[in-house]
């Protein structure tokens, strides 16, 4: 919640409190994820979840293995990638949020059973 409350005829906006929820779990995710923006430039968390499968020096070394390698890598990349984008995309909706709304505003109710 804010720290200043509502003036009169305005209350909290209860969509931007959810928003920074969701906000925060998506940062979380992130965080579990070593997919932060931050850590560009160091090991790809791809390469380090899938080594030692296919190629060279592999522990498991064969056609199916580089293939379930490959495969692997894409859905990592894909999942930091999706988590990324949408990071970003409610933090621009979260900051797009006025604080506090009219006390008559949908978004006064956000949550709420009306």
């Amino acid at each position: 919640m804010p720290t200043t409350p509502p003036g009169d005829g305005e209350d909290y906006n209860y969509k931007k409190i959810a928003l920074k929820r969701v906000v925060d779990a998506l940062e979380q995710a992130q965080d579990d994820l070593d997919a932060d923006p931050a850590t560009e430039g160091m090991t790809p968390k791809s390469t380090l979840l899938t080594q030692g499968l296919g190629g060279e020096d592999s522990v498991w070394q064969s056609p199916l293995a580089d293939t379930m390698h490959d495969t692997l890598v894409g859905v990592i990349d894909s999942m930091i990638s999706n988590v990324r984008k949408a990071t970003v995309e409610v933090s621009r909706d979260w900051e797009g949020e006025p604080t506090y709304v009219d006390e008559d505003d949908y978004r006064a109710k956000w949550g709420s059973e009306q």
